[in-house]
């Protein structure tokens, strides 16, 4: 196996464990699984870091925005789920694998990518929903593990695309196709035609 074959990507828990989704970002199997039967053809490994959400606040949590999780608790807890996962990325990267990418879950508070504007309830806290018509300027945020999880990339140099797993969009959706051109220009990026 050649170096340019060595890929490894870094992915949110979820995506492997649909059951770890709070309630709202649907369980999407069937996209899970079109996900990991195409990683796997293309023999890429899998590095995957704890859901934050399910292990600070359990299976039968409330969806919460990501003005909820933004708090120093949460973020001491997403810097310790990440611990092990950066080492494994870590050494693969020292023996001459390629950190392909990130993806993360569209929409959420914890590890989308593209967090914008969500409604509010009556005490002013922010909702898991989004607003039905965002300001195209809207500044986007990440969600917190990924903030986080950009910051440890950043210290280490590596630059590496960020995606979004489109959990909620129907297939054949212009959110679904735009996923996978992305995820397969960078998963096949210097490697011809497999």
């Amino acid at each position: 196996m050649s170096k340019k074959d060595k890929r490894i990507i870094l992915i949110a828990q979820c995506l492997v464990n649909p059951y770890c989704r709070v309630h709202i970002l649907g369980q999407n199997f069937d996209l899970s699984r079109e996900l990991m039967d195409y990683l796997m053809e293309k023999r890429v490994g899998i590095v995957q870091y704890p859901c934050p959400e399910t292990t600070a606040m359990g299976l039968m949590r409330n969806p919460q925005g990501r003005q909820q999780y933004d708090n120093i608790f949460f973020r001491n807890h997403c810097k310790e789920l990440l611990k092990v996962p950066m080492l494994m990325v870590r050494e693969f990267i020292k023996n001459g694998y390629r950190l392909t990418c990130f993806i993360g879950l569209e929409n959420s508070p914890t590890c989308g990518v593209k967090w914008g504007k969500h409604k509010v309830n009556k005490h002013q806290t922010e909702s898991p929903n989004p607003v039905d018509s965002p300001d195209p300027g809207e500044p986007l945020l990440k969600g917190i593990m990924t903030e986080i999880l950009s910051e440890e990339l950043a210290n280490d140099k590596a630059e590496i695309p960020f995606l979004e797993f489109p959990a909620q969009s129907e297939t054949g959706s212009d959110k679904r196709k735009k996923f996978w051109d992305e995820l397969k220009k960078t998963i096949e990026k210097d490697l011809g035609q497999r």
